[in-house]
């Protein structure tokens, strides 16, 4: 084999392990090899030789796992962050983040898109599911350098661009060439991506108010027939459940259209739903309908808690998103797990919600079936590919841990999480992170550059951003921004 680690609190997430216990098929003393990027090793260490690998790991004092899937990313905003944060729901897409992100030029775009994939692979993250418009450009010179895995969604969007003046209690006007576009643009995204083996693509009608129904009906009838997933913004606010009241009637909601055009299944990958009843949340999950939640986003943007723990009891697909850093602030997978099961147990009232082994799961075999790729990535097992990260068990914050009478790795990693734990990220086999630090990156240069862009950016918004005139206007003017 190329590479084998050895030595490991092993973490497989695959309960069927060989050596493994509990549903997480945790192996106390465990080695995982690859060749080629395949997984062929997932075990005890002592039933491999270290002889038969290239390269051995030594992964004693360290806790080893599949990398994290993020499921729900725009990345080109990072270049943005601190935009739009601390507003009310109706104001922040429309009046506090739209005025700015206007201004973000393709090429911004691109380096918010390298802030969010080196902040990403730091903390452990091996695959993000980008939704963008373009997002081809993004992939190509951001994502596919950096060697990371992505699930690349088309947005389709047919709302014109400048928002600020759509009254959320009218039907928004739609640009029908804007979306024949953009759908042009997806299908030449499943054409390019074909073989490649780290890229899977994906629809992206951004949400059932912002997409005409002969859109929305187009796309769900390819991706029924070539078997394609389409990523929806689905009852994500206060704003969206006005705007499709405006269009299809005062007692409309947006599952019940998605419902009666027949548009729920297993094709249908929904975004946030934390504007939905919990009967319509039930009714998704029957239907086959896979989630994401964003937890720091949607606590944010909206001040409320997303439906994770309750679709997962309802028998839903559940992964998790990070949203983009104007509303969450970042892209670090291991922290949005602790506010995800942080804000669970206050949501429920109930200290055992979504429990560090839950946190987990929805992190890597959740994300992975979420954005349809658990065949390959989201567990450890022989067959899969080599997607692994490894987590210092000294850091501070995480240690001290033992194993006896249980793994305290385990909701250490969870609550105690910094970041720094990360020693090394494989993605396919191939180790992006080394020792902690991102393999032949200059991280300080695309730092500098996000700076320079943002400064200009921000400076050219300021007069569309205060004719917004959302509360952070007042804010800055009173001095306490």
């Amino acid at each position: 084999m190329d590479t084998l680690i050895t030595d490991t609190l092993l973490v497989t997430m695959d309960p069927g392990a060989t050596g493994g216990s509990g549903e997480l098929g945790i192996v106390d003393r465990g080695a995982v090899g690859w060749t080629d990027g395949e997984l062929t090793y997932v075990g005890p260490a002592d039933a491999v030789d270290p002889e038969d690998a290239a390269r051995t790991i030594d992964g004693s004092g360290c806790l080893t796992l599949p990398g994290f899937v993020n499921a729900h990313v725009h990345g080109r905003y990072s270049v943005i962050r601190g935009a739009a944060q601390d507003v009310p729901e109706i104001e922040w897409m429309d009046r506090a983040l739209d005025p700015i992100s206007r201004h973000v030029s393709a090429e911004d775009g691109v380096i918010g898109a390298k802030l969010t994939a080196l902040e990403a692979i730091a903390a452990g993250t091996t695959t993000l599911g980008e939704y963008a418009c373009d997002v081809a450009t993004l992939v190509e010179r951001a994502y596919r350098p950096l060697g990371l895995r992505v699930v690349a969604t088309e947005t389709i969007n047919e709302v014109p661009g400048d928002r600020e003046e759509l009254d959320p209690d009218e039907p928004f006007p739609f640009d029908r060439d804007a979306g024949r576009e953009a759908l042009s643009r997806a299908e030449a995204l499943f054409e390019r991506y074909d073989t490649d083996p780290l890229v899977v693509p994906a629809y992206g009608p951004q949400a059932l108010d912002m997409v005409s129904m002969e859109t929305l009906s187009t796309v769900f009838e390819r991706a029924r027939e070539h078997d394609r997933t389409v990523h929806v913004h689905v009852a994500q606010g206060d704003r969206e459940r006005r705007a499709v009241a405006a269009r299809y009637g005062e007692d409309a909601t947006t599952v019940e259209v998605l419902d009666r055009e027949g548009f729920l299944g297993e094709h249908l990958l929904a975004a946030h739903l934390h504007g939905a009843t919990e009967e319509e949340r039930e009714r998704l999950a029957a239907a086959g309908v896979r989630m994401v939640g964003c937890p720091s986003s949607i606590a944010a943007i909206d001040g409320i808690v997303p439906p994770i723990v309750e679709y997962r009891e309802h028998g839903g697909i559940v992964g998790i998103g990070t949203d983009q850093a104007p509303g969450t602030g970042g892209h670090n997978t291991l922290r949005e797990l602790r506010t995800a099961a942080l804000l669970a147990k206050v949501d429920r009232r109930d200290p055992t919600a979504n429990d560090a082994s839950e946190a987990l799961q929805i992190a890597t075999i959740g994300g992975a079936r979420a954005l349809g790729i658990d065949d390959a990535v989201g567990s450890l097992a022989p067959g899969k590919r080599a997607d692994i990260v490894v987590c210092d068990l000294d850091a501070v914050g995480v240690t001290p841990t033992v194993s006896e009478p249980f793994h305290t790795a385990i909701p250490n990693l969870v609550y105690g999480t910094a970041g720094a734990e990360v020693r090394d990220v494989f993605v396919d086999g191939v180790q992006l992170v080394s020792a902690g630090g991102i393999v032949g990156v200059d991280v300080d240069d695309v730092v500098a550059e996000a700076n320079d862009r943002a400064e200009r950016i921000f400076a050219e918004a300021e007069e569309a951003w205060r004719a917004a005139d959302s509360k952070l206007v007042r804010d800055v003017d009173s001095g306490r921004l």
